[in-house]
């Protein structure tokens, strides 16, 4: 009796060890998985901000040579029409042989202006004749 009462404690620690050893198997099949998605991300941010870093430096150079080039041409307007001062002072020795502009057609402002993101402003709308269309506005 006491021999059959130990089998049946061994076979129901048995029993309970398997469901632990499956448990911790599913448990390392997720973490794998966990670890493996983790890996790919951060390959995939490195490879992202290598991309980012390599077009970084090409359009830097670029610009480098855009600069060099505008210089060069500035160099060459300037010489070839004598601006001893750069453009800027010969600007400014010019008459000016334009007329007066007057705006005829500026807007006035309402007197007062709340500003709030994605708020209609009745009174800022009225004074510049905007007709409102709240269509548009699920776009906001």
């Amino acid at each position: 009796d006491g021999l059959k009462l130990a089998e049946k404690s061994l076979r129901d620690n048995i029993a309970n060890y398997e469901q632990i050893i499956v448990k911790a198997n599913n448990i390392i099949a997720q973490a794998t998985a966990k670890r493996e998605r983790n890996q790919n991300l951060l390959n995939s941010a490195d490879q992202l901000c290598s991309t980012f870093e390599s077009e970084y430096k090409i359009a830097n150079e670029q610009r480098k040579e855009e600069l060099a080039l505008l210089s060069k041409l500035r160099g060459i307007v300037e010489k070839k029409l004598k601006f001893s001062s750069g453009v800027t002072g010969r600007a400014s020795q010019e008459q000016d042989q334009f007329a007066k502009h007057e705006n005829v057609a500026q807007i006035k402002g309402p007197s007062t202006w709340t500003k709030a993101e994605n708020n209609y402003n009745a009174a800022g709308a009225a004074a510049v004749g905007y007709n409102r269309n709240e269509n548009l506005e699920r776009f906001i």
